[in-house]
């Protein structure tokens, strides 16, 4: 609840923002920007880069501070050069990622994702850079920033137009719900940055199994679903199988170690009769998991 009333607060301030007289939206121009995108304390924050080198870090003495343990007390560097914005680790203990990648330096190409410790960025480029905050604020609104699948509130308002559209139309649609087998040992184990780049390699598997139709979402923590338009319960079954067989047949490589992973899932179909309301289909799929996890885990079940 409370991430959901940080956003809502997000979208109010966001949406006022767009009412500014036109000289204020024209004075906030600037060439380039990185804008926070993880985690919602901060959401759309946008740091311009327009006047040299900025520090980022832990210690209130960087050009922008940054409150949180998993970043270092002189993190990064980010300076303009005679082709871009570059982006240089300042020996920081977890590290400088673009895209996922450890670098040391880096120029940045727009839409990059930066990393540092537990907070990401976006950078947006020169060309066009309102329109393109604004783009990166509706993302925002719409995704989750580790993982980059669709948050719950997207997913919600999917299910409930496709759900209506399956109860006109008499087609299929299929629900599956999943989570990361004892995730919570992944986190006391190996630290929670661990745990995200498990979750974040997690989605980009399961991406790799799907069509463009079929919405891939963070439902919370570790827990995510995935919504299958005119599919089968069967259908269901086996896009989990293929998910199963993708997490387990190779460990998740982190920064610090390979980590076995598994996942259990719930399967269900919306009833043919379309008496099944949103609430109804999740928590049918929800039972359906935690059946997998006391039968064992690592299973389909539904």
């Amino acid at each position: 609840m409370k991430g959901g009333r940080m956003l809502d607060t997000f979208v109010t301030r966001f949406t006022q923002s767009l009412c500014l007289p036109a000289s204020q939206v024209a004075n906030a121009g600037r060439p380039c920007c990185l804008v926070r995108i993880h985690p919602e304390e901060g959401l759309g924050e946008r740091i311009d880069l327009a006047d040299g080198e900025l520090t980022l870090g832990r210690d209130v003495a960087c050009d922008v501070p940054l409150e949180d343990d998993s970043v270092s007390r002189r993190h990064a560097r980010v300076e303009p050069t005679d082709n871009g914005w570059l982006i240089a680790d300042l020996s920081s203990t977890n590290g400088v990622y673009v895209n996922d990648e450890r670098v040391e330096r880096r120029r940045l190409a727009c839409g990059d994702r930066v990393r540092l410790g537990n907070q990401i960025f976006r950078f947006l480029g020169a060309d066009g850079v309102e329109a393109k905050y604004h783009e990166a604020v509706y993302r925002m609104m719409t995704t989750d920033g580790l993982t980059q699948a669709f948050n719950k509130r997207y997913l919600l308002d999917v299910a409930e137009r496709e759900l209506s559209r399956a109860r006109r139309t008499g087609r299929p649609l299929s629900l599956l719900m999943f989570d990361v087998d004892h995730f919570k040992k992944v986190n006391d184990t190996y630290g929670h940055l661990a745990g995200d780049e498990v979750l974040s390699e997690l989605c980009r598997r399961a991406r790799n199994l799907l069509r463009e139709d079929e919405v891939l979402a963070r439902y919370g923590g570790e827990e995510f679903a995935i919504l299958l338009v005119e599919a089968t319960a069967a259908d269901a079954r086996a896009v989990g199988e293929r998910l199963l067989l993708t997490v387990a047949e190779r460990s998740f490589h982190t920064e610090q170690v390979e980590i076995p992973v598994t996942v259990s899932i719930g399967v269900t179909q919306a009833s043919a009769d379309g008496a099944l309301t949103v609430a109804d289909f999740f928590a049918a799929a929800d039972e359906q998991l935690y059946t997998a996890k006391r039968s064992g885990r690592n299973r389909v079940c539904g």
